[in-house]
């Protein structure tokens, strides 16, 4: 388990400063927000995706796609 210094803030503070607070989040804050001094959620920094992927990554490994990728393979023109 985690532990982080967290700032408690109320929801009406928290609805009022959401810009603020969800700057500080992402900076590495931890807030606590309560109604009428009950604990209601947590607000934290997301953790980062590991493996993000990005269109055209696999380029490299497998070349461009040839013309003719959509053409019906030479093995099923028997069945047409």
């Amino acid at each position: 388990m985690y532990c982080f210094p967290m700032k408690t803030i109320a929801a009406y503070d928290a609805k009022s400063r959401f810009s603020e607070i969800l700057r500080a989040a992402a900076a590495g804050e931890v807030f606590v927000i309560t109604r009428n001094g009950e604990r209601m959620a947590e607000l934290r920094p997301c953790t980062p995706l590991a493996n993000q992927r990005k269109r055209g990554m696999m380029k490299k490994a497998f070349g461009p796609v040839p013309v003719d990728f959509n053409e019906p393979l030479p093995e099923f023109h028997e069945y047409q």
